[in-house]
């Protein structure tokens, strides 16, 4: 099992910013330092919910004071890009990170960001495999090529260089919460990344379909790559842990309030809302406690075919300072408990085999938990 860190740097307070960003690398470079195998910036824009809006140079100033993690986005969300920009930016980080990058894509789903970019939701689909599709030719065609999409228009013939220094491009990683979603990271390849919030039942939807996409392209199925990311905190005790229960309730609210466009001059209104989970709820769905419990929490994704977890260490506004400590446990009691864990070679025709499930259980899934996930 490999092991990062997510980012997007909620801000509840409005701290200043330079002092917020300098914390999350401070923990980058110590996750490094602790054996993680590489972190994912998130892509938000206009409320403190999370504080990340130009993930490509936030990854290019992490990749400049770190040495082997791998740097990923999580996600980049292609129809408020022009993709040919997108393009060439990505294959220019790639570069300079030596070839350290992983392009995480999603076509968003917070109507309160993308409708200031002027895009819906409801097109958003299309201009996700638009862009998807532009990018690639981008990435592999050495001769110009035009495009003529519903709404991605390239007249003029056009070739992007520099390409980039993985090839044929940079590891591709994807969230989605519908079959389609699936059967695309199939096509080409992606890792699908789903989400604790979810609870196993909907992690296990999520690789039941992803499975049948696979074998449905003529693919080996057993054992794919499937990313989690977990809620994390990590300290001597469960009872130190889910003292910052708090941190992590305001995040899931913070994400529901803007899921609802509760936001007024840039601040997310987080406060209760019908069917949030409660307090026994809460602590099932994180990933909170001593590495004893931790060991534990993530012995059971394995078993449900996780093998990247991505832990969002900050959240509201929990402190540098216990963010570090749960690193520390991660690296020294957690990470090397876990290094020959694998998800069991028998779950994949189980899975295959089962009832097919529908864009409708999956999207019923990510907004039965305690809220829409950031990844998903």
């Amino acid at each position: 099992m490999k092991f990062g860190l997510f980012y997007e740097w909620p801000n509840p307070e409005l701290r200043d910013w330079k002092t917020l960003f300098d914390e999350g690398m401070e923990q980058i470079q110590y996750s490094e330092e602790m054996g993680f195998d590489y972190c994912l910036v998130a892509e938000h824009h206009f409320s403190n919910y999370g504080n990340s809006p130009a993930p490509l140079l936030q990854a290019m100033a992490i990749a400049e004071r770190t040495k082997r993690i791998k740097i990923a986005t999580a996600v980049l969300v292609l129809p408020i890009w022009n993709p040919l920009r997108l393009a060439e930016e990505v294959a220019v980080l790639d570069n300079l990170s030596n070839g350290r990058f992983i392009c995480g894509i999603g076509r968003g789903y917070q109507p309160h960001e993308l409708a200031r970019f002027d895009v819906t939701v409801e097109g958003s689909r299309q201009q996700f495999l638009e862009s998807l599709d532009v990018m690639i030719k981008a990435w592999t065609e050495d001769e110009s090529f035009t495009y003529d999409g519903e709404y991605i228009k390239i007249p003029n013939e056009t070739v992007v260089w520099p390409k980039p220094l993985t090839k044929p491009y940079p590891p591709l990683w994807v969230a989605g919460t519908s079959v389609e979603t699936m059967q695309l990271a199939a096509k080409w390849d992606m890792m699908p990344i789903t989400t604790g919030l979810l609870g196993a039942g909907g992690v296990r939807s999520h690789l039941t379909s992803f499975v049948q996409a696979l074998k449905a392209e003529g693919k080996d199925y057993h054992r794919p790559d499937l990313g989690l990311q977990s809620i994390t905190q990590v300290a001597a005790t469960d009872a130190e842990a889910l003292e910052e229960l708090d941190q992590a309730r305001w995040q899931i609210r913070a994400g529901r309030a803007l899921n609802r466009l509760e936001v007024t001059n840039g601040r997310v209104s987080a406060g209760p809302f019908e069917g949030e989970l409660d307090e026994k709820g809460l602590q099932e769905s994180l990933f909170f406690g001593s590495p004893d419990t931790i060991i534990k929490k993530f012995q059971q994704a394995a078993q449900l075919g996780v093998t990247h977890v991505s832990n969002w260490m900050m959240f509201g506004n929990i402190t540098h300072e216990k963010i570090m400590r749960s690193i520390k446990f991660m690296g020294e009691e957690v990470i090397p408990a876990m290094k020959d864990v694998e998800p069991p070679m028998e779950l994949y025709d189980e899975l295959v085999n089962a009832p097919a499930v529908t864009t409708a259980e999956l999207q019923a899934a990510r907004f039965r938990g305690p809220s829409p996930s950031d990844v998903t």
